[in-house]
């Protein structure tokens, strides 16, 4: 009973719910905020610290109030040494606070706290390698970049003061001692912050208690799944709280919501509409990866959202990024990126997982609205690739078209080329996979998994999508046979940008006429290659790629209908060549775009119906083609690169 009655409550509020279609600008927003909060934030030299111990747990205890930015707390840290004889270690520490003292048991270790942000401690004795142990870090301060963007934001919305932290990517260590790298996720956390007793604060895990005493108010968290150290957070705030529930099967998930007061009711009605996400993403992938807990949203006043494990930061209730988001805690949190490098692994996936959502969802109605705004996009600028290779610019990392749009389109791709059937099992084996889930995860190890679900060698693939950069566009030339059904087709492709000598991918064209269509696809391997097909009736118009499974632009389909004839490559850097059947050929003309004639060629009557046109000494443009068969012309645009 409890679930008819949900079922009906959502199907009522989709109705009135005016968030959903999909925005054209919406990833490149979520990763402005990004990269914009990064680059605020990277002020220092990052330094690896903490090479020689794996973390195991960590005791977070903070004393927060909104009305003030400011920070005291004490980080207790377990750890097994994996080196032999550590008699020090270190934690990526913000300059800015204060450490007062460090704890190794009961006794006072001395230490330093380096301008790099590295706090190096020096333990009693040498530990031995595989011995597990724990320090108490006790510090206090105003975390840097703290108004405006940063990582501890000091707020207020509707005169209540509000306090939330934001660490992707470097920051953690601006408001506690972390790893703050991409090496150790930590095995399980307690988060415990005492606020006064007015507020309520929200974190990763479960809530395990709320303790008043006198005029402060204790909150308890746990979190018992390994966690990055840039996903934990706090925020503290007068939340009301609710729950909604998503459903696997006979379980049932929370889906915990912390909001303003003054947004409670929209709230209400609109955090519903992330529940059929959920139930989409345990059909298609796996079941979500934090079942033994819960997932959570918090809002906050920065302008996207944030994956913080198990409880999402977000803006606003917005379809769109509450999707998104909700993704990452499959792709970016159960599985993180193992470098910056591989950012896409984090957001191209969740962006993609958030185009399923609109395929799956409402009839798929906003599914052709998406993926055109993807490739428009990503087809914006001639190149780019998805692989970031330049860690050190946070622009790059985060940036839109390429990270998040692009990085999702080559999913989209690798769907189309591999088939559904591979994708999705390659795609659960790779979320399931030993010594990736709750870890991390390279491009290579996402490769390796495709392609042991779908027995190709995707070498070439990713080296044209992932690491390679630009898109092809076609030039397509079809003649219709004068005697029968079947066609004759030329695919021509030019590259955006020349990393990319050639995109093999499998073209779709849609055939079709008043009452019939087909779609046939051809393995297209270079350009100029030639196929004859027979859709079993006489088309008159053929389509490029109607369902948009590659990213492509400046696409020309030219359908003669009644000539055997094929003209190609178009576009043409050194020759063009004419080939026509049951026609003589007269003359050949090429004029340039002011219409001056520029070449005048006679074919040679041994030609066989063949004809070349030499054009490597004119200069890059546009021309026209002119050819006289007898009573016929044909009439032709081509492009000279």
């Amino acid at each position: 009973m409890k679930r008819q009655i949900f079922i009906l409550f959502f199907y009522i509020s989709f109705s009135s719910f005016s968030q959903v279609a999909p925005h054209k600008n919406f990833t490149d927003k979520l990763s402005f905020m990004e990269k914009h909060t990064a680059e605020s934030l990277q002020k220092t030299p990052f330094i690896f610290n903490g090479d020689n111990y794996d973390l195991k747990y960590h005791r977070l205890q903070w004393n927060i109030n909104p009305d003030t930015l400011y920070i005291s707390g004490e980080v207790t840290s377990y750890f097994k040494t994996t080196k032999p004889s550590v008699s020090q270690i270190s934690f990526d520490l913000s300059s800015v606070l204060i450490v007062d003292s460090v704890k190794y048991h009961s006794s006072n270790l001395t230490y330093l706290l380096t301008v790099n942000d590295a706090l190096i401690i020096n333990l009693l004795s040498a530990l031995p390698q595989n011995q597990l142990d724990s320090v108490s870090v006790y510090y206090h301060g105003i975390p840097p970049y703290g108004n405006g963007f940063g990582s501890f934001i000091k707020d207020s919305h509707n005169g209540t003061p509000v306090i939330w932290t934001l660490s992707q990517p470097f920051s953690a260590k601006d408001w506690w001692p972390c790893k703050n790298d991409l090496s150790d996720k930590i095995d399980s956390i307690d988060v415990i912050v005492t606020t006064p007793q007015q507020y309520r604060t929200a974190s990763n895990g479960m809530l395990l208690s709320e303790t008043v005493q006198g005029a402060f108010k204790t909150t308890h968290w746990k979190h018992k799944y390994p966690i990055a150290s840039y996903l934990i957070a706090i925020a503290v705030t007068n939340y009301q709280s609710f729950s909604a529930y998503a459903h696997n099967g006979a379980d049932s998930i929370q889906i915990l919501n912390y909001v303003y007061p003054e947004d409670l009711a929209s709230a209400q009605d609109n955090v519903l509409n992330v529940i059929p996400s959920m139930e989409l993403f345990d059909s298609l992938f796996i079941t979500y990866p934090f079942i033994n807990e819960r997932y959570g949203q918090t809002q906050f006043n920065w302008g996207g959202g944030m994956e913080h494990q198990t409880m999402t930061f977000l803006h606003d209730f917005n379809f769109e990024l509450m999707t998104h988001e909700l993704a990452h805690q499959w792709v970016g949190d159960k599985i993180t990126c193992c470098s910056w490098h591989d950012i896409w692994l984090n957001e191209g996936f969740a962006t993609y997982w958030t185009g399923l959502a609109y395929q799956y969802l409402f009839n798929g109605h906003y599914w052709p609205i998406w993926k055109k705004n993807q490739i428009n996009n990503i087809t914006s600028q001639p190149g780019g690739s998805v692989y970031c290779a330049d860690t050190t610019n946070v622009s790059r990392i985060f940036y839109g078209r390429l990270s998040y749009t692009k990085g999702a389109m080559v999913l989209h791709m690798l769907r189309w080329t591999i088939g559904d059937s591979a994708f999705f099992a390659g795609f659960k084996n790779y979320l399931s996979a030993p010594g990736l889930a709750y870890g991390y995860a390279c491009s290579d190890d996402f490769i390796s998994y495709m392609e042991n679900a779908s027995g190709k060698d995707l070498t070439g693939f990713f080296n044209d999508w992932l690491y390679g950069e630009g898109y092809p566009s076609y030039y397509i030339h079809c003649v219709l046979s004068k005697t029968n059904d079947e066609t004759q087709v030329i695919i021509n492709q030019t590259q955006s940008h020349p990393s990319v000598s050639f995109f093999e991918m499998p073209v779709p064209l849609k055939f079709k006429d008043a009452t019939h269509d087909t779609i046939i696809v051809f393995d297209n391997t270079y350009s100029g290659q030639q196929y004859t097909v027979d859709p079993g009736f006489r088309p008159d118009s053929i389509i490029f790629d109607p369902d948009m499974w590659i990213v492509s632009a400046g696409n020309t389909v030219i359908y003669n209908l009644s000539l055997d004839l094929f003209v190609f490559p178009n576009p043409v850097s050194d020759f063009l060549n004419i080939e026509y059947k049951g026609y003589q050929l007269q003359n050949a003309e090429l004029f340039d775009i002011r219409g001056m004639l520029v070449r005048s060629v006679n074919p040679d009557p041994a030609s066989q119906g063949k004809l070349k046109i030499k054009m490597s000494d004119l200069s890059k443009g546009i021309y026209i083609l002119r050819a006289t068969f007898g009573d016929k012309v044909l009439i032709e645009k081509i492009m000279k690169i």
